[in-house]
Formats: structure tokens, C-alpha cells, sequence
């Protein structure tokens, strides 16, 4: 069975909400795409302590198809 997990970025510099960055099968992978645009884009990369990743567990209605 798949596991699927939301990634949300935490503002630790202006305090506000968490922003919900995607959903991926696999964090690691995401956050090295993530930094690879970025680095592109002329910004630093962000580490696993700027996102809070959480597994869900949705509900597949049309799975296989």
C-alpha cells in the first residue's frame, strides 16, 4: 500500500500559518526537487527542519483505473 504525506513549509522567521508545500509518495526526493528549483531560482536550499510532513490517509475511490 502506497503512503502518501502532505508537506507543509513552517514559517519560523514571520510566526505565520504553515503553507502547504504538496503531496508526495516519497519527502526525500521532494525536497531534493524542491532545492534543486530553487538553487535554479538563485535561493538557498531548505532543510528537512523547514517543512512539517505528515502522513495521510486518503480515501481511493478510483484506484487501478
Amino acid at each position: 500500500m502506497m503512503k502518501l504525506y502532505n508537506i507543509f513549509y513552517i514559517d519560523d522567521v514571520y510566526g505565520g500559518e504553515p503553507s502547504h508545500e504538496g503531496t508526495t509518495d516519497n519527502f526525500e526526493e521532494w525536497l531534493k526537487l524542491h532545492n534543486k528549483e530553487r538553487v535554479a531560482d538563485g535561493e538557498d536550499e531548505e532543510s528537512k527542519g523547514n517543512f512539517d510532513v505528515e502522513e495521510i490517509h486518503p480515501i481511493l475511490f478510483n484506484e487501478g483505473l
